[in-house]
């Protein structure tokens, strides 16, 4: 890779992982794996405030990572990168991994 090209993706990577790394907005990723929601839906089932996920839409749709779709009064929201759902493998795979070892952690620190 040249090094003006290597800049750019790892610019994009690191602004990606930044937009990613709340948590609520990790739980709006995964409330939109099955499809498109409208904002009140997402926010029931991610138990969070309209306004305060709202905001969290916001920010990620300025970035890219969600479309938006207008339905007469509502506003439908989708994962418009699928990358996003690369993300969301890759935090459950750690997720299990350290739930896997801390059995083994524990038992090491109890000798």
């Amino acid at each position: 890779m040249d090094e003006i090209f290597m800049a750019d993706f790892l610019e994009e990577a690191a602004e990606m992982l930044k937009v990613m790394g709340h948590p609520l907005r990790i739980r709006i990723a995964q409330s939109l794996e099955d499809g498109e929601r409208k904002v009140g839906e997402i926010a029931e089932a991610v138990d969070a405030a309209q306004s305060v996920t709202s905001q969290h839409l916001k920010a990620m749709r300025m970035r890219g990572l969600l479309n938006t779709r207008r339905e007469a009064t509502c506003v439908y929201y989708s994962i418009a990168r699928p990358e996003v759902y690369k993300i969301l493998d890759c935090i459950r795979e750690s997720a299990k991994r350290a739930a896997a070892e801390q059995p083994r952690a524990a038992a090491g620190g109890r000798r």
